[in-house]
């Protein structure tokens, strides 16, 4: 995992958790307290407290050479791990203390050990909350999640992905097929006719709008949803107009992801076309007298001689919106 940049500069920070298995999402969480802090106290729930999670859960002494072999394999020399048997651990009596890394779970939790350490006339704590990490599904990444056999610890769902794409136009479903084959081991899509909500021939933001649109459309069936709607985008300062595909992608969390193609020029006739009122494929299938050309070659075919197809016009802008999500340490939310 990348490391985050750090925020403070603390001498002593402490984190807790029952680590097992070890998952990315930890790795998120000692990256950051390891960024932050020139010494890390681990505290590492005791065999009692880690009963109380759901499924078998390893050994104090297993999940802790485990937890130490994940740190030297890392690098990360600079730490104490302590058994904790209740809620704060060690971290209320411990003066030098600084800071606490924590999850949005455990945040309420951090604040009442600040609080707790101030009564015994203690400094407050530095409380750094790191967002979930999430998995394929959007869902987080979560320690029981891998053990009752969702996920894998990097967030893999093991089972195949549902993707739904809000639309039955056979190019952008296959373009889709293309992207997300390459991103997921075992993935089944489909395309379900949707309304786009925006008129249609999309114009500036409507186009946008209409992705988003036709992704929450089909969303609630699936583990991502997905929206794929072209339109007219005007260049500012100048006359020059593009046709620009856009990508939208929503996952079972509700977070939406977006994508662009690449842009292209429309001939002159075509545009005034527009002007007159109609849509880029009627105006298209006029001067190339191929009926229905957006659900066959497209704009993009026609234009080029097919030296780029409709299919891999849309697949850049599909692989476009999957970005944060393939790199998706990288995305958290910043405070």
């Amino acid at each position: 995992m990348p490391p985050f940049p750090a925020s403070v500069d603390l001498m002593k920070v402490a984190l807790g958790g029952t680590f097992d298995p070890i998952h990315d999402g930890h790795a998120v969480l000692l990256g950051k307290a390891f960024d932050v802090a020139e010494e890390v106290l681990i505290g590492l729930a005791s065999d009692e407290m880690a009963a109380r999670k759901e499924g078998n859960i390893a050994s104090f002494p297993e999940r802790k050479r485990n937890l130490e072999r994940y740190l030297k394999d890392r690098g990360w020399t600079q730490y104490r791990i302590e058994e904790i048997h209740q809620r704060f651990g060690p971290a209320d009596r411990i003066e030098d203390l600084q800071g606490i890394v924590v999850s949005p779970e455990t945040e309420e939790t951090a604040r009442d050990l600040s609080a707790a350490r101030e009564k015994r006339g203690f400094p407050s704590l530095e409380i750094l909350t790191v967002p979930y990490l999430p998995a394929e599904d959007g869902l987080r990444i979560s320690s029981t999640r891998v053990r009752n056999g969702e996920i894998d610890p990097t967030g893999k769902l093991l089972r195949t992905v549902q993707v739904r794409v809000g639309t039955t136009n056979p190019a952008k479903i296959e373009a889709v097929k293309r992207v997300f084959g390459r991103i997921f081991d075992h993935v089944d899509v489909e395309g379900h006719e949707t309304d786009s909500e925006v008129p249609p021939q999309p114009v500036g933001a409507e186009a946008l709008q209409g992705a988003i649109a036709r992704a929450r459309a089909v969303r609630e069936e699936a583990d991502l949803g997905v929206g794929i709607e072209a339109g007219l985008v005007g260049q500012e300062g100048t006359e020059i107009t593009w046709d620009v595909q856009f990508c939208a992608v929503i996952d079972r969390a509700g977070r939406l992801t977006l994508g662009a193609g690449p842009g292209f020029q429309h001939p002159p006739v075509v545009l005034d076309e527009v002007k007159r009122g109609r849509t880029v494929g009627e105006a298209l299938e006029r001067l190339a007298g191929i009926p229905d050309i957006g659900r066959k070659e497209g704009a993009i075919g026609f234009l080029t001689e097919d030296r780029l197809t409709r299919e891999e016009l849309t697949e850049a802008a599909v692989l476009m919106a999957m970005v944060p999500r393939i790199r998706r340490e990288l995305y958290l939310p910043r405070d």
